[in-house]
């Protein structure tokens, strides 16, 4: 069996901006919708978050 090691695609810099590996091997389109993906769901949880809190 071969595993593959998970590559990081996207990631946030220290000002909450979406990084994007450009040395990924995935292609263009995919990395944008990870990218789009990352950055919905950080939304998502920042608002249950400040829901959270203000309970």
């Amino acid at each position: 069996m071969k595993f593959e090691a998970h590559e990081e695609v996207v990631s946030f810099d220290r000002d909450g901006k979406v990084v994007v590996n450009k040395e990924s091997q995935m292609s263009k389109k995919l990395m944008a919708r990870r990218a789009i993906e990352a950055h919905l769901e950080r939304k998502r949880l920042e608002h249950d978050l400040e829901d959270f809190l203000a309970e």
